[in-house]
């Protein structure tokens, strides 16, 4: 006995066989979104990070005297750690200060963002990891 077609309807055999390419190509859609959000994310906070610290080493470089611009270097964390809100007071981006070129200051920012990927895809994009270094020349009054 053979199963024959009626009307346009699915013989017994054809019933569920798109939800199984329907779930597949869902959960795919799915995962390039979640990527394209984190990327979004990661450019933003990218972007704010440098220039949080870079505000923050153009304070430092501000003062006339080298040893002032060391001392400033706490004030400026601390505006820098306030620019990014709680960001910042997590943890998530540290500076690093290098204060003895009396001619230029140095600061190294280093941030790890935060990923809303599934480990294994977290490690596939390389935004994830901030490491720059800003110099800016130290101004003088002549």
């Amino acid at each position: 006995m053979h199963s024959r077609q009626r009307c346009g309807r699915p013989t017994d055999q054809q019933r569920g066989a798109g939800l199984i390419g329907t779930s597949a190509g869902f959960l795919v859609f799915m995962l390039m979104m979640l990527a394209a959000v984190q990327i979004l994310f990661n450019l933003y906070a990218t972007s704010m990070v440098t220039a949080a610290a870079h505000d923050a080493a153009r304070q430092v470089a501000g003062f006339d005297a080298a040893a002032d611009r060391c001392g400033a270097v706490a004030e400026a964390e601390a505006a820098f750690l306030r620019s990014l809100g709680d960001y910042g007071t997590s943890g998530h981006a540290t500076l690093h200060w290098t204060c003895n070129d009396p001619d230029v200051v140095r600061v190294r920012v280093v941030a790890q963002h935060p990923s809303a990927l599934p480990e294994r895809l977290a490690g596939l994009t390389s935004l994830a990891m901030l490491d720059r270094t800003i110099e800016i020349r130290a101004e003088s009054r002549r």
